[in-house]
């Protein structure tokens, strides 16, 4: 769902709400309580390509502490499908917990990405890095 002009455009998926928060650059915040599944990995990246229209971007990406899964999403490389198509530039992973943080650490090991990615567990730190790394990319 896009939201009314002068507020950043937004869209709900069944495990997130993603904004394009300025050109090039998507906050996606997962929400408390839900499960990651494969499905709603692929649903996001859907909505994703929509928000952006297909250009070039970077995400910014926050996860909730105890953050629940299934152990099916730490075995799949998610951006694989987006590799030829070179749309995301740059992603910051922000773990709310120390599980989160190491998972995002191994996935990232075992699956490297063609784009810069980062795992924080702040906020404020992943997004400088993020603008930091959209400069020197776009």
């Amino acid at each position: 769902m896009l939201m009314a002009a002068g507020t950043p455009p937004r869209v709900e998926t069944r495990l997130t709400t993603m904004e394009l928060v300025e050109d090039g650059l998507v906050v996606q915040r997962y929400r408390e309580g839900v499960k990651i599944d494969r499905a709603g990995f692929e649903e996001n990246r859907t909505a994703r390509l929509g928000l952006v229209q297909g250009r070039p971007h970077a995400m910014l990406s926050v996860f909730p502490a105890d953050i629940d899964f299934e152990l099916e999403v730490t075995t799949t490389d998610h951006f694989g499908p987006e590799r030829e198509q070179g749309t995301l530039v740059a992603l910051a992973v922000v773990a709310n917990d120390t599980l989160a943080a190491s998972l995002s650490r191994i996935f990232f090991t075992y699956y490297p990405q063609v784009f810069r990615t980062g795992v924080f567990t702040d906020e404020v730190e992943a997004l400088a890095w993020l603008r930091s790394s959209v400069r020197t990319t776009f």
